[in-house]
């Protein structure tokens, strides 16, 4: 049963992962560092909504479980998204997407060596099935004009690396005792700061009038799609860490862009192509083999 209950969570992950990109879609006028502080503020609001409603533990943490927070925020959230937009830059959004989504493989593997994690034939062609899924959804029509570069690549496994070293600090701050809500709710506190000093820094000391782009209609998907990725799908996904191991949550929670195009499909009237109707097959299938 707890089994099933982890699987359920990493599929809940996977759903609200996926809204990021349907919510972010129209965002044109706003810059990266205010998509960062919005969504920042969105996880903060409902981490802090799920944390004192539900009452999710004592607020008391030691000083290394602190340094624990911030690197997890700094590699997922921060130095993981600059690298996957240097990727990006250089190799389009197809290839450095796609190169970037290979971080299950490294959680299922280095999962094995640091928490002792089973790494067994199915995780290991569903890590990897489920990676050639996602790699297939991240493609698009009318190839990549983008030259290959090999920085672009290695700008891609570096973030890579740094989203699957921010996922295994989370898995580390449960493994320490601490409940799901309040890693859900240290981490919104955590990002929100950083967030709040990079924007604070780069754009409100050089215009004073900064600040009211945050008036604009667009702020309200960014902070929407923070309220349901980084609080919701964080909460999920710190959930489901506590009954499976990372390379099952980590592999079903990244396959999110099937629930990306699916979505797509029915709210901006786009029709799937062969390859991404492969890529949804595939990245089920993955799901499905990590959990045998």
């Amino acid at each position: 049963m707890a089994m099933l209950f982890g699987i359920f969570m990493s599929v809940l992950t996977c759903l609200c992962w996926g809204s990021t990109s349907v919510m972010m879609r129209g965002i044109r006028r706003l810059g990266a560092f205010e998509v960062s502080f919005l969504r920042a503020a969105g996880g903060l609001a409902c981490g802090s909504v799920l944390f004192f409603a539900f009452h999710g533990g004592p607020a008391a943490i030691t000083a290394s479980d602190a340094l624990v927070f911030i690197l997890m925020v700094l590699c997922n959230n921060v130095i993981g998204d600059v690298f996957l937009l240097f990727a990006v830059q250089r190799l389009g959004v197809a290839r450095g997407a796609a190169i970037a989504s290979s971080y299950p493989v490294i959680v299922s593997i280095a999962s094995h060596f640091v928490f002792g994690s089973p790494f067994t034939g199915a995780t290991a062609a569903g890590t990897l099935t489920a990676f050639a899924g996602t790699a297939l959804l991240c493609r698009r029509e009318g190839g990549n004009a983008a030259p290959f570069k090999l920085s672009g690549v290695g700008y891609a496994a570096a973030a890579s690396c740094f989203w699957a070293a921010g996922l295994l600090f989370n898995k580390a701050l449960i493994a320490r005792g601490i409940s799901p809500l309040f890693v859900t709710f240290g981490r919104g506190m955590t990002f929100f700061t950083i967030s709040l000093f990079l924007w604070f820094f780069e754009k409100e000391l050089a215009s004073r009038g900064a600040w009211r782009i945050f008036l604009t209609r667009e702020s309200l998907f960014a902070f929407a799609a923070g309220f349901c990725s980084l609080g919701f799908g964080a909460y999920f996904f710190s959930s489901a860490l506590a009954y499976v191991q990372p390379a099952v949550a980590t592999t079903i929670g990244a396959s999110n862009p099937i629930a990306a195009t699916i979505a797509a499909m029915f709210i901006y009237k786009e029709k799937p192509t062969a390859h991404q109707w492969a890529g949804i097959f595939l990245a089920v299938l993955g799901s499905a083999l990590v959990t045998l």
